[in-house]
């Protein structure tokens, strides 16, 4: 049994879902907004035995924790709550509900896993991030670079990058959008800035909020590489055929400006292969999505590692057959 746990809304548990029963193999969907509505929970011990059941009330499907050989961690979402008109009542049931389905994540460790209750957040981490790619280059000795790199809330730190780094990327550390001038702005996407944007920002606005940002480095084109398993899946991003300001300078940008028509499916180059599996490693990850640079000097920089990232549009621009490579991965089937 693979138990997959997500939402309603996600799509990109439909194409591996497909892919599931095409090959006969059981599995389970625990859309955990609807834990509350949608689903029978029971725990047991006796006689020495551990059982955790879930059924699934709509469709019928049964869950019992002894027979399940993987799980995919996908996106799941806090339990959506009935109709409570109490506010005292509702706000102790929406902890229980929410710490319930947080037991539900983290009691599946003896599996094989694709997203992880436990590691994804930590791993999201930038620094984290950082530190790790550090210690695979210095281990491997090898020619893949890490842009020159400052979190900081000093403003003193700041002007000092900035004078060695004329050409900057600024970055966000968590935020996904802000109301700017009246209109929501979504600053995921890096913002490359000079010298002279930098000295705007006090040290009262760098106390408030530290800034995150890195060397802006020319490129020749960009590789997002997805990774199941062993099973290393890439593609080149050829973002300087974009406009300026459309995905030339972050590619994410370039969505509805041509992206597709300047992706490829190519072979991942050896080094990089060698970097992702001891990095893969060391971070105790099954998936990630990889973000590389090919610089103007032609060495490659990391920037960085999503550990749920997305990949459908991959699948759909290129025909690269990820959805199938994590159903194998599930049920044990990969080459």
């Amino acid at each position: 049994m693979i138990l997959i746990i997500t939402n309603k809304g996600d799509i990109h548990c439909n194409p591996v879902i497909k892919h599931l029963q095409k090959n006969g193999d059981d599995y389970f969907r625990l859309n955990t907004e609807s834990l509350l509505t949608d689903y029978l929970v029971s725990f047991s011990y006796k006689k020495e035995s551990v059982n955790l059941h879930i059924q699934n009330k709509i469709n019928g499907k049964s869950l019992s924790s002894n027979e399940v050989i993987s799980v995919w961690e996908r996106r799941p979402n806090s339990p959506i709550l009935p109709k409570i008109k109490s506010e005292k009542i509702k706000s102790v049931v929406e902890d229980e509900a929410s710490e319930l389905a947080k037991w539900i994540r983290h009691f599946f460790i003896n599996c094989r896993m694709i997203g992880s209750s436990v590691w994804d957040r930590p791993n999201e981490s930038k620094l984290r991030q950082m530190n790790t790619a550090s210690i695979v280059i210095n281990e491997l000795k090898s020619k893949i670079k890490l842009p020159h790199t400052l979190l900081t809330n000093s403003k003193k730190d700041l002007e000092q990058f900035s004078v060695s780094n004329p050409e900057l990327v600024v970055k966000p550390i968590s935020a996904d959008g802000l109301m700017l001038d009246d209109k929501f702005e979504i600053p995921f996407t890096s913002r490359k800035v000079s010298h002279n944007n930098l000295n705007i920002i006090t040290q009262e606005d760098l106390e408030l909020c530290p800034t995150f940002m890195q060397e802006y480095i020319d490129k020749n084109y960009e590789l997002r590489i997805t990774v199941i398993g062993k099973k290393i899946l890439c593609c080149k991003i050829n973002s300087q055929k974009l406009p300026k300001g459309n995905g030339r300078e972050d590619w994410r940008e370039g969505y509805e400006h041509g992206l597709a028509e300047v992706e490829e499916w190519v072979d991942c180059p050896i080094e990089i292969e060698a970097f992702i599996f001891l990095y893969m490693q060391k971070m105790q990850l099954n998936f990630g999505c990889f973000d590389f640079i090919n610089a103007k000097n032609d060495f490659f920089y990391f920037l960085e590692c999503n550990p749920n990232g997305q990949w459908m549009w991959l699948e759909e621009d290129l025909g690269i057959p990820i959805s199938e490579a994590i159903a194998n991965f599930l049920s044990f089937r990969e080459n």
